[in-house]
C-alpha cells in the first residue's frame, strides 16, 4: 500500500518557498517531488493547486538573495503603475509572462520565466514592499525609459506627483515630488534619458488617472486653452465639485467616465452633479474611451466646440 502523504498546510510555508524552507519545515526533497507541488523556477516550489502571483515569486528569489531586486516591468506592476493600454494581466502560468530583476553583483543568466538586468543601485534605489525587494518608484521610473514612449512615461509621472485622496487611499503625501523627478533625471544618463526630460516638460500635479492625463495632453497639443485640473469650482457660492478638467472662464468642465463611474450609485451622483451644472448655467463634456483614440481627436473636438459655444475665440 502507498504511502499517505501529509498535506501541506497553507500556514506551514508561504505561497512560493524554497528548498530551504521547505527542509526548514520538515518537508523532505522526496516529498518535493511529489503531484501536489509544482515547481516554480529553479529552486522554488508551490503547492500545485495554489494560484501563483507575481509579489509571491519575487518575495521567494529576494528573500533568499539580498542582493536581488525586481525592476522594470515588474516592479512596475507591483508599485500599481499605471500599465501601458493593451497591456496583459500578469499570470504565472501565461507562457509570455517574465519576472524582471537585477543582480547587484552577479551576472544571471535568462530563463523563460526570468529576465536578468545588470543595474549600478544605491540605497535609495531599492525599497521594501512586504516580503519582496522592488526597485524604488523614482527607479522604476527612470528604468522604464529604455522601452516606454514619453507619453507613457508622463503618465507615470503624473501618478507619482498626483495629491492622493487620504479618506481613499490612507496617505496624504505624493509616491514623489517634481523636484525629486527633477533631480533623478539630471542625474540618469541611460537609455531613454531623452524622453525622460520631455515627460517632464508635460507632467502636472492634478491628473487623477491616465485617461485625465492622455485628455489633458490632447486639450494641450490641440491648441486648447490649458484647464484646471481637479480643482473645486463653485459658482454664486454654489459647490459644483471638482471637475477632471475645467474652464471657470467659459463655464466648461470635462468628466471623463472610467470604470468607476459604472456603479448605480454613482452614476446617479453623476447625473445629479450634471443636472446642476448645467442649472448653474455650465456645460459638461463627459468623455468616454472612444474620445481618447487618435491623440485624442474626438473628445478635444468635442471640448472646443463647447469653448467657442461659451465664447472662446480660438
Amino acid at each position: 500500500m502507498p504511502r499517505l502523504r501529509t498535506p501541506l498546510a497553507d500556514d506551514m510555508l508561504p505561497a512560493v518557498f524554497s528548498r530551504t524552507e521547505a527542509a526548514a519545515a520538515g518537508v523532505t526533497v522526496e516529498r518535493l517531488r511529489a503531484p501536489d507541488v509544482r515547481s516554480v523556477v529553479r529552486g522554488l516550489y508551490a503547492r500545485a493547486d495554489a494560484e501563483i502571483l507575481e509579489s509571491d515569486v519575487v518575495a521567494a528569489l529576494t528573500k533568499n538573495d539580498p542582493r536581488v531586486a525586481a525592476c522594470g516591468p515588474t516592479a512596475s506592476r507591483l508599485w500599481g503603475f499605471p500599465q501601458k493600454i493593451g497591456a496583459r494581466a500578469w499570470k504565472f502560468t501565461d507562457p509570455a509572462s517574465r519576472i524582471h530583476l537585477t543582480n547587484s553583483t552577479v551576472r544571471r543568466r535568462n530563463t523563460k520565466k526570468l529576465r536578468w538586468r545588470s543595474l549600478d543601485l544605491t540605497a535609495s534605489d531599492v525599497a521594501e514592499v512586504g516580503d519582496a525587494r522592488l526597485t524604488s518608484r523614482v527607479r522604476t521610473w527612470l528604468d522604464l525609459a529604455a522601452t516606454l514612449s514619453t507619453d507613457d512615461l508622463t503618465e507615470i509621472g503624473d501618478h507619482l506627483v498626483r495629491m492622493p485622496r487620504a479618506m481613499f487611499e490612507g496617505r496624504s503625501s505624493p509616491h514623489a515630488t517634481l523636484d525629486q523627478l527633477r533631480q533623478a533625471v539630471l542625474h540618469h544618463h541611460g537609455r531613454g534619458a531623452l524622453r525622460l526630460r520631455h515627460s517632464l516638460e508635460d507632467i502636472r500635479i492634478g491628473s487623477d488617472s491616465p485617461a485625465e492625463t492622455r485628455l489633458r495632453l490632447g486639450v494641450l497639443r490641440s491648441g486648447l486653452p490649458v484647464p484646471l485640473l481637479n480643482t473645486a469650482i463653485r459658482d454664486d457660492g454654489i459647490w459644483l465639485g471638482e471637475p477632471d478638467l475645467s474652464w471657470p472662464q467659459w463655464k466648461v468642465c470635462v468628466e471623463h467616465e472610467g470604470p468607476t463611474h459604472l456603479t448605480k450609485k454613482q452614476q446617479e451622483e453623476d447625473i445629479g452633479r450634471t443636472e446642476l451644472r448645467n442649472a448653474e448655467g455650465w456645460i459638461e463634456v463627459r468623455t468616454v474611451a472612444k474620445d481618447l483614440r487618435n491623440s485624442c481627436a474626438r473628445g478635444t473636438e468635442r471640448i472646443a466646440t463647447a469653448l467657442r459655444r461659451h465664447g472662446w475665440q480660438g
